[in-house]
């Protein structure tokens, strides 16, 4: 074999290889900037919700979760670390617990302006279908779920939920 069909085969089996195995290729997700998990842990502790301390979720990532006081409303939370924050999920089960998400839209990620955020998430709440915005590099996503329940997503636009 030459070197050049040695390099070629090399080339080929090196991208299939990435192909077929997602996690060799996948790129590491981007953290919201401007906001840490402890920043958003504190902030909901200090409203009388009670969340989980991070964990390790797999390899790549870090994850806790709190939840209202009623039970009403819950986060979710995935990062790189135990500091930076790639991927936010509030579930709302209540229309009164719809004051949540609208919350959690107005944290200071860099590039986003909070009152846009939330007056976003506030229409995209009492909508009919499911909708996504982006805001600078951050998409926010609303999911309408069966009756009344929502769920509300803020990560990177590139970012893959994990």
């Amino acid at each position: 074999m030459n070197t050049r069909i040695r390099f070629l085969s090399a080339a080929i089996s090196l991208s299939l290889l990435f192909t077929v195995n997602p996690a060799l290729g996948a790129v590491k997700p981007k953290p919201l900037p401007g906001v840490t998990a402890a920043d958003l842990s504190t902030n909901l502790e200090n409203r009388s919700w009670k969340c989980s301390k991070p964990q390790k979720a797999n390899a790549n990532a870090t994850t806790f979760n709190c939840s209202s006081k009623d039970k009403s409303a819950s986060v979710k939370v995935w990062g790189t670390n135990t500091r930076d924050i790639t991927w936010i999920t509030v579930n709302a089960n209540s229309k009164i617990s719809y004051g949540w998400p609208r919350f959690i839209a107005t944290l200071p990620i860099d590039g986003v302006d909070p009152a846009a955020a939330q007056k976003w998430v506030t229409t995209a709440l009492n909508a009919k279908a499911s909708s996504n915005k982006v805001f600078s590099d951050i998409k926010f996503s609303v999911v309408i779920g069966s009756g009344i329940a929502r769920t509300l997503t803020i990560a990177h636009k590139n970012t893959q939920q994990p």
